[in-house]
Parts: C-alpha cells; structure tokens; sequence
C-alpha cells in the first residue's frame, strides 16, 4: 500500500485593510488555519490599537501604518505605502501563500509579488463591484460617482484581481457560478466557505422563540441595500395590527441618522429600538432577546452574490428568518426551511412577511434551524473544506 501524503504546514499571509479584531471572517480563518499548523501573519491597518503586533489566538497581527495619519494607508490599488507593507512582510516572513481579503489591496500585492514564486487567493465574501455601487459613499460625491457609477473602474480592478488569483474562496455558490460565467475561472479553482458560527459559538444563547414571536430584529451594519428605512415603514404597518411586536436594529452606518429621522416620524415609534454598535460579545445577549432575524435586503448584483453570516447565525440560535427573495437566501430557506421570503420591495409587502411569519409555524421552523445547523451550515464543516482548499495549493 502506498503512503498517505500529510498535509504541509505552510506560512500563510492573510492580508485585511480593515479593523482587527472584529472582522469575524478573517478571525475565524485565521484562527483555523494557525490551529492546524499553519504559521498565519495577519496584515492589516492600525485604528488606534495599542499595539502594532501581537499574537491573537495562535497568529501574528501586524498593523500597518503604526502612529501614523491614517489616510496614508486607504486601501486603494497601487497605494505605495501598502505595496511597501506587504513587501516587507513577505521578505521577512517568506509565506508560502497569500490570501487577500479584499479585490482593491491585489494589485498591490501582485505588484509586491514580482519575482516572487508564491501562490495568491482570494477571500472574496462579496461581489465588490456590485457593493460599491450600492454604498452611500460612491452616491454622495462627484469623484465616487465618477469612479464607480460612470467609469468601470471596479469591474475593471475584479477583472485584475481574478485575473491574478491562483485561487478564490468564496460563501456561495451563486458567486461561484458568476466568476465561472464571466471570467471563465476554472471550477476547481474555487471553494466555497460558507460564514458560518462555531458550534458552541452561542451555547449561551437562548435558543428558539417566544410563540407568538414579540421582538423582529436586525443586527448589522445601516447601509442603503439593507433596506431598513423600507423595514421601519413595513413594521409600522405591522404593528398597528399586531400591537405586541416590537422592532429592534443594531448597530452603525452610514443610513443610520437617516432611520432615526424616519423612526421618529412614524406613529410606532416608541416600539421601535435602534441600539448603538455592538462586539462580537455581545452577540449572545441580542440574538437571546431575538425571536424573528429580519434580512429585507434590496434585490441587486451585491446581494444575489453572497450569503450575511447573520443569516447563519440566526439558524444557530433557532430565530426563524424573515427575508427579501435574493436567490443565495431562497436557496438556503428552502433547503432548510428555517424562515420565509417574499416581496420585500414596499414597506407593505414587509408588513405582510411580518404578519404571515407572526401567525406561521415558528416552533417548526426553529427546529428546522438548529437542525441544519448541527448537520450542515456550521464552522467545523467549513473549516474542513477551507484547509482542504489550502492544502492544494
């Protein structure tokens, strides 16, 4: 009989213009990666943290741009300082593999990569082009909407991107089937790793919910594809009707003094709560006074190419999901049974998804969550494929 091959241990750079810590993915990768052998360097920019490298659950964190303004490391292609960065990290470190968050630091690290034989991915959690069209930023100004709206330009840097990517992880398969679609991009060149919770990740939440469901919650950022202004209207239709319910949204953005205007202006005001941003701490605490996750989002390229991690963390908690027809959250409702969509459009098709989900079957669908949570859609699945995926390279 022939050997079994082992998997390598490999040093693996993770690349994350972002904050760090709270960037769930890119913690849960990277813890992953390091728990099984890999020697993991995480990359990412300084927001004031008190240190410039320390070693987070098996990894080193190196912040870039330490004690310095912070607008010389915005994470746009061909930004020097992060070419300097990422090039200075791998002569110290000399990885044996890339992994880049995000489309826009690429091309600074194909550049930082020349002469250099290393293997270089994408952890591509969303349809950027798409996205940036969608944030309010690129809407507000004459250069945003020069860029992104007018000009292809971040087609144009997704096109570089996948072009130069040795491989690609994705979080579904809609987006799998796109790249395949319109870069032709070798099938086994792509994996899906879905943003799933660990297993016990909430084992101190309380599971299910209150029958009839009181409190409809959203927990994420405020930006115009969530459709939260639309949400507020829809609910306060509902509510006239169903006098018990009440709204919670949770956490920041660039709408959020938008729907607060909003919220003041509707007759059922006082049962709607907006609370200010939260950790990943405090996670358990919400989803336990949570009976309904409400993911009303826009029907658009960004959200028909990705899957919320909420939506993940709702099934693990057993809350029953309300969602707009986006076709990865179809997919994953009819697979799991776990929620309802529909129509999310008028805040009147949103009153009506409340209404039919306050008198629908919740303790069954409850069930049918943490049922697919324990057999499917949970960490210890993806962290699997993920090292499986690693190991090829």
């Amino acid at each position: 009989m022939g050997r079994i091959k082992m998997p390598e241990t490999k040093t693996i750079l993770y690349i994350h213009k972002g904050r760090f810590p709270e960037e769930v993915r890119a913690e849960k990768l990277c813890k992953s990666l390091a728990k099984a052998g890999h020697k993991v360097i995480l990359l990412c920019k300084w927001f004031h943290e008190h240190k410039h490298i320390e070693e987070i659950d098996g990894y080193t964190v190196i912040r870039v741009g330490f004690f310095k303004p912070n607008y010389i490391y915005e994470g746009i292609p061909g930004n020097p300082f992060w070419t300097k960065a990422i090039r200075n990290c791998i002569d110290e470190y000399s990885p044996d593999l890339i992994i880049c968050r995000e489309i826009l630091l690429m091309y600074n690290c194909v550049h930082a990569l020349k002469g250099k034989n290393i293997p270089l991915l994408i952890d591509m959690a969303e349809h950027y082009p798409a996205a940036m069209k969608e944030w309010k930023k690129y809407k507000s100004n004459i250069l945003g909407k020069l860029f992104v709206h007018t000009l292809p330009i971040p087609q144009l840097i997704e096109k570089h991107a996948v072009k130069h990517a040795d491989g690609i992880i994705t979080v579904c398969l809609e987006q799998n089937q796109r790249l395949i679609k319109d870069y032709q991009y070798p099938p086994d060149l792509l994996s899906i790793v879905h943003n799933t919770p660990d297993l016990d990740a909430f084992s101190s939440c309380k599971k299910g919910s209150r029958i009839p469901p009181i409190v409809f919650a959203h927990h994420g950022y405020f930006t115009l594809e969530r459709n939260l202004e639309m949400l507020v209207e829809g609910f306060n239709i509902a509510a006239q009707q169903l006098k018990e319910i009440q709204l919670v949204l949770a956490g920041e953005g660039e709408t959020k003094s938008d729907i607060i205007k909003k919220v003041d202006s509707l007759c059922c005001k006082d049962r709607i709560h907006i609370l200010d941003a939260y950790k990943a701490k405090d996670l358990c605490a919400l989803y336990s006074e949570t009976d309904i996750g409400i993911l009303p989002y826009t029907i658009d390229e960004f959200r028909n190419h990705t899957l919320p991690n909420k939506a993940f963390d709702y099934i693990s908690c057993g809350k029953p999901i309300i969602s707009s027809s986006l076709h990865p959250m179809k997919r994953l409702l009819d697979e799991t049974q776990a929620g309802i969509f529909g129509d999310c459009s008028t805040p009147k098709a949103i009153s009506e998804l409340i209404i039919t989900m306050y008198f629908a079957n919740i303790e069954e669908m409850s069930n049918k969550g943490l049922q697919s949570f324990a057999e499917t859609y949970n960490w210890q699945r993806d962290e699997k494929e993920l090292l499986r995926f690693i190991n090829t390279f």
